[in-house]
């Protein structure tokens, strides 16, 4: 009897333990992104890398957002309280814009977030008031023709070479 007991407490805690660790994996899972973003061969500083998902979750579709460094590289990795994103299928959109007037410049000067902000403040659209450095086929999720797929754990590589003329420019 003192047998059947051990064999039977022993298959009780082994079954907890499994049970365990496959309800922890699951929620556990996220994914780190780098990769380097280049136009027409050259590196794209400050450009904003956006990771739209492409399935909803919550009756919401996951956005994740970073900003090239001067080399063109990014990073994806912690998220709030999460040590990455998602594993998944992602829509990429790469922009980069620049004020057309001069007169819009802050004087200590500008990055795209003092855009974004400048925007949001005055209600002035991106039509009259800045350019995307970029073609235009990237700067929409409805556009895009980038996607990656992100695994749980570390993806290297994920690399982007845009080619074509930038938006309203008329040069490449």
């Amino acid at each position: 009897m003192l047998m059947f007991a051990r064999r039977s407490l022993t298959l009780s805690a082994g079954l907890l333990a499994l049970i365990a660790v496959l309800g922890c994996s699951k929620s556990g899972e996220f994914g780190t992104v780098t990769g380097t973003v280049t136009f027409n061969g050259t590196p794209v500083d400050d450009a904003k890398v956006e990771f739209h998902g492409t399935t909803e979750s919550e009756g919401a579709r996951d956005l994740f957002t970073t900003r090239t460094d001067s080399s063109g590289k990014y990073m994806i990795a912690g998220v709030g309280k999460n040590p990455g994103i998602p594993p998944g299928m992602y829509k990429v959109v790469i922009t980069k814009y620049n004020v057309k007037d001069e007169a819009l410049i802050p004087k200590e000067g500008f990055d795209a977030g003092q855009i974004d902000a400048m925007m949001s403040d005055t209600g002035i659209t991106a039509k009259s008031a800045v350019r995307n450095l970029l073609p235009k086929e990237y700067s929409s999720a409805a556009t895009t023709k980038l996607s990656v797929t992100v695994e749980a754990g570390k993806n290297e590589g994920k690399d982007f070479a845009l080619t074509g003329t930038a938006d309203g420019t008329g040069k490449k």
